[in-house]
């Protein structure tokens, strides 16, 4: 069955809305790159954004290219490899075994404060997944 962009939209595809340096607010899906729609309210960019989404899945069909997976239908493990420089992952040991925890410890903490910095300094408001029904 071949959907159109209101049956993609139905999926739960992530929505955020973020305010900008001049008081609007602007939103995206994450799965969909370039796919921003801007507002003068955080409710009114996000209305926006489904327009814009619609037109943006309509362009991807007609060009033949693949629409996305919503992240959240992705199973995570909670397990990650991850590839480094030596170097790195050698000042990352020495720092963990200052900090007297695992390098996989360590790394959880700084990921964990990175994230949160971001989300804190940018705004970043993850709006619930939209399902279907």
């Amino acid at each position: 069955m071949v959907m159109g962009p209101v049956e993609y939209l139905k999926r739960p595809y992530g929505r955020v809305v973020m305010p900008d340096s001049d008081g609007t607010f602007f939103a995206e899906i994450i799965e969909f790159p370039g796919c921003i729609a801007t507002g003068n309210s955080a409710a009114e960019a996000l209305s926006s954004l489904e327009g814009v989404a619609e037109s943006w899945i309509a362009a991807a069909i007609d060009n033949g290219q693949r629409i996305p997976e919503p992240i959240e239908t992705e199973s995570f493990s909670g397990k990650l490899v991850v590839r480094m420089g030596s170097d790195l992952h050698r000042r990352t040991a020495h720092l963990a075994a200052r900090n007297g925890v695992s390098i996989n410890q360590f790394i959880v903490s700084a990921l964990s404060e990175y994230v949160g910095s971001r989300v804190a300094a940018h705004g970043v408001n993850f709006i619930g997944y939209k399902t279907a029904g």
